[in-house]
C-alpha cells in the first residue's frame, strides 16, 4: 500500500494585527540583537498611535500594543520573526510563509498521523496562548 500526505492549513487571525511588540522585542533579543539595532526596534514599534475615519468621522487616536506596519518591507519578516518559533517541539513537518502555516505528515498509518498532526496542533494552540496569537478556525 502507498503512504498518504495528511495536511492542516492554519490561519491566523489577523495576523499582522496581533503582533505583540513585547513579546517582538523579548524574541529579538533572544535570537542575539544588541543594541543599537534592538533599540530601534523598540523605537520603531514604541508609541504607535492609530485612528479611524468611518463616514467622515474621526476616531481618537488610541496607543497600539500589537501589530506591525503592512505594506511595509519588514511588516512579514517581523512576522516570521514572530512566529519563527511556532514550529520548535512540532513533531510533523511545519511550513511557514508569510501569516499562512501548514503541517503535514507522509504516513503508511493514518491513525497514527491524525494522533500526531492532533497533538501538533494542541502545541500550537498553547503557543497561541503564550504568545496572544488566535487562530480563525472558519478557514
Amino acid at each position: 500500500m502507498g503512504k498518504e500526505v495528511r495536511m492542516v492549513f492554519l490561519d491566523f487571525t489577523k495576523a499582522f494585527d496581533k503582533v505583540w511588540h513585547k513579546g517582538l522585542l523579548y524574541k529579538l533579543q533572544t535570537l542575539g540583537l544588541k543594541d543599537p539595532l534592538l533599540s530601534w526596534f523598540r523605537s520603531y514599534l514604541t508609541d504607535r498611535k492609530q485612528r479611524v475615519v468611518i463616514d467622515g468621522q474621526t476616531s481618537s487616536w488610541l496607543n497600539t500594543e500589537a501589530g506591525v506596519p503592512q505594506g511595509t518591507m519588514l511588516g512579514p519578516l517581523i512576522f516570521l520573526t514572530y512566529i519563527n518559533d511556532i514550529c520548535v517541539d512540532i513533531v510533523s513537518n511545519c511550513f511557514l510563509y508569510a501569516d499562512d502555516t501548514s503541517l503535514f505528515d507522509i504516513t503508511d498509518d493514518p491513525t497514527s498521523s491524525a494522533s500526531k498532526l492532533n497533538l501538533d496542533l494542541d502545541k500550537i494552540s498553547h503557543w497561541c496562548k503564550q504568545w496572544l496569537m488566535e487562530l480563525n478556525p472558519s478557514k
